[in-house]
Order: structure tokens, then C-alpha cells, then sequence
């Protein structure tokens, strides 16, 4: 293949024979057969196969959206012969970056690194690459694909949060939910008086036998806290970069709660990926959730109300939305933060805090 400065080599030829044939100036038609040659030259060269041999080897499969993923390329050349510059074209989700190659003596070896940018989430196949090589003259180039293809998990991207406040810090300062329990198997908190209604099975004999009065065992069901955090998918809430940057402090927040030792559901509206009731425990798992989530619309839609439709007894929820939402609203919102994330987020009745993206919420999220 001609490179813009082999075309141009050609191009001026065929001008040059064609004006030595009409005004019959035999230099210029040995001029663009000189020319003509010389492209034909870099055209062989280009295309005769380059002596290394590539190997290429992604460093880590999984890597957060944003960040760039390193590739290893190991070349050798076997040959006797020094072997010329190239180029390793790769390409990663429509964007394709080039890797120098220098020249590798005879029966020697080089390891390049290449950077791969990730701009959104999801499971990406990396490749195929290819070797290329450009002659001498810079006038053709030659390119030698390979067949290897590795696919990569670009996930969200956590960002360490320093410390929480409002509903999150209610929920990490207490350590158990204080529930009165009539179970005996409850934990036992205090006596009191009996009062009519009480069960009796619950009355402590030997205190009342002490005081001279009916006493009562009272007991509470301690719980762990629950912290459900639920996305909203709705296409009309956020543009396709605004719901990256949800994601993102979805995460973070989610991931953030596991390290807090809180048991932590993470839930969104979007019908096919709605998410488990059961809390997370792991951060790969977090990230596992929400990697594939794609906005949605219509009858695609979860509504708050259906998520809990059995209730949301002791969480305390936070929903991550777009400068639009949210989507739907519980009827009880006192247990409910809303949190608006993307270009032009206001803050307004029921929303507790609205941020550009990621690196703000960070940064408001400090207390």
C-alpha cells in the first residue's frame, strides 16, 4: 500500500511522462521511469516479510475505566540479518494506538510496552494487531496481521472515599439497628415494670420476688445495618458520559460500605440487570454488577416501588442519578438520599447532593 508520499512519487511520474511525451523531452520520461521504479521498490520492500517474531501479552485482564491497559509486546529475530523498524498497530474498542518497533540485532530479542486507552465500560476483545513496516524511501508500507485476539474487562472506576456523612454516616457510626423484641433468644438489654399487654413469659421471677413487683425482661433484635445503593438507568436522567460517572460513584460508594463492614445491596432500575436483594461482599463482585448496566427506557425500566416492593425495612438507601432524575420515587423518603451526578446537576427537593462527576462527589463526600 502507498503511503500520501508514495501517491504523490506516482502522481508526479505520470505527470512527467505525459508532458515528455507531448512536448518530446525524453529526460522527463526517464525521469518518471527513474520514478516509477523507485515506487516499485518500496513497494517490495515494504511488503517482504519482516524477520521478528511478536508475541503479544496483556499485563492484567481487568482494568478501571480510564485507565490505560499495558500490553507487552516480546519480539525476536531469528535471522541473520538485522532486522528494520516497524510499527505494532493494536486497537481497543474503535481506538488504535501504535507501538515503535527498532531494529533487533540477528538472533536477539526486544520487549516493547504499549498503552491501550479505555474511555467506557464493558468486555472488549483487544486486537488483532498488526505488524507494520515502511520502506526506506517512506514511499509504501506493508502490514503482516496476526490472528491473536485477548479481551479485556474495563470496569468501574473506584474512588477512595475518605469518610461519609449524612445517611451513610448514621448507618457506619451504629454499629447494630436496636429493634424491641418480644423473643426471648433477643438480646438482653434491661428490666423494667411489667406493664399490661407484656408477655409474661418474659418476667423475671427473682427480681420480682426481690422488688415486690412484677418485672419485666426487655429485649432487643440486633441487627446488622443494611446499605442499598441503587443506580438509575432511565436514558432520558443522563447523557451516555454522565451515567459512566454514575456508575463510578455507585461504586465507589458501594465498595466503600463493604469496607465499613456494612452489609451492602446494590440494586438498579434497569429490568434485565436489576440487580440481588442479597448484600455484596466483595468489591470484584461490585464491580462484576455493574460492568455490563446499560441505560434504559420505556417498559426496560424498574420503578423504586417495584425494587421494594417487600419493603426496605432497616436500609437506608441512596440513589444515584442523572442531572434529569430521578426516574421514580419512593413514597417515604425519609430513608432515601437522591444524589444527582453529570453536567448541569442542581440540587432541588429531595435531593441531598448534586455533583458534576466522580472527582467532586469525592470531594463533597468528605465530611
Amino acid at each position: 500500500m502507498l503511503t500520501r508520499s508514495g501517491l504523490g512519487v506516482l502522481v508526479a511520474a505520470l505527470v512527467l511522462a505525459i508532458t515528455g511525451w507531448w512536448w518530446g523531452y525524453e529526460e522527463l520520461v526517464v525521469i518518471a521511469v527513474c520514478l516509477v521504479a523507485l515506487v516499485g521498490i518500496g513497494l517490495w520492500g515494504a511488503r517482504s516479510a519482516h524477520r521478528a517474531q511478536v508475541t503479544r501479552f496483556i499485563a492484567a485482564p481487568r482494568v478501571a475505566r480510564g485507565d490505560d491497559i499495558r500490553v507487552i509486546y516480546r519480539a525476536t529475530n531469528p535471522s541473520r540479518r538485522r532486522s528494520g523498524h516497524a510499527t505494532i498497530l493494536d486497537t481497543c474498542d474503535g481506538v488504535v494506538t501504535d507501538t515503535p518497533l527498532p531494529p533487533i540485532a540477528p538472533e536477539d530479542r526486544s520487549e516493547q510496552v504499549g498503552l491501550l486507552p479505555t474511555r467506557r465500560r464493558g468486555v472488549f476483545p483487544v486486537g488483532p494487531w498488526s505488524l507494520e513496516r515502511v520502506d526506506a524511501f517512506g514511499l509504501a508500507v506493508g502490514r503482516r496481521q496476526s490472528e491473536g485476539v485477548s479481551m479485556v474487562l474495563v470496569h468501574p472506576r473506584i474512588h477512595a472515599l475518605i469518610g461519609p456523612y449524612g445517611a451513610m454516616f448514621t448507618v457506619e457510626d451504629e454499629a447494630t439497628v436496636r429493634r424491641v423484641a418480644s423473643d426471648p433468644l433477643s438480646g438482653f438489654v434491661s428490666l423494667r415494670e411489667y406493664v399490661d399487654g407484656d408477655d409474661p413469659r418474659l418476667i423475671h421471677w427473682p427480681t420480682t420476688a426481690r422488688m415486690g413487683t412484677l418485672m419485666l425482661r426487655e429485649h432487643v433484635e440486633l441487627r446488622r445495618p443494611t446499605f442499598t445503593v441503587v443506580l438509575d438507568a432511565a436514558a432520558w436522567a443522563a447523557t451516555a458520559d454522565d451515567f459512566e460517572e454514575m456508575v463510578d460513584v455507585a461504586a465507589s460508594v458501594a465498595v466503600h460500605a463493604i469496607h465499613c463492614g456494612i452489609d451492602v445491596v446494590v440494586r438498579t432500575t434497569a429490568r434485565d440487570q436489576p440487580g440481588s436483594a442479597q448484600p455484596i461482599e466483595t468489591d470484584t463482585a461490585v464491580l462484576d454488577l455493574l460492568t455490563p448496566v446499560t441505560q434504559h427506557d420505556g417498559d426496560d425500566l424498574v420503578s423504586l416501588p417495584e425494587l421494594f416492593r417487600g419493603g426496605f425495612d432497616h436500609s437506608t438507601i441512596v440513589f444515584i442519578t442523572g442531572p434529569d432524575g430521578p426516574s421514580s420515587m419512593l413514597a417515604r423518603t425519609d430513608r432515601v438520599s437522591v444524589i444527582r451526578v453529570g453536567q448541569g446537576a442542581a440540587a432541588g427537593a429531595g435531593v441531598a447532593l448534586a455533583v458534576t462527576d466522580a472527582v467532586e462527589f469525592v470531594q463533597r463526600w468528605r465530611p
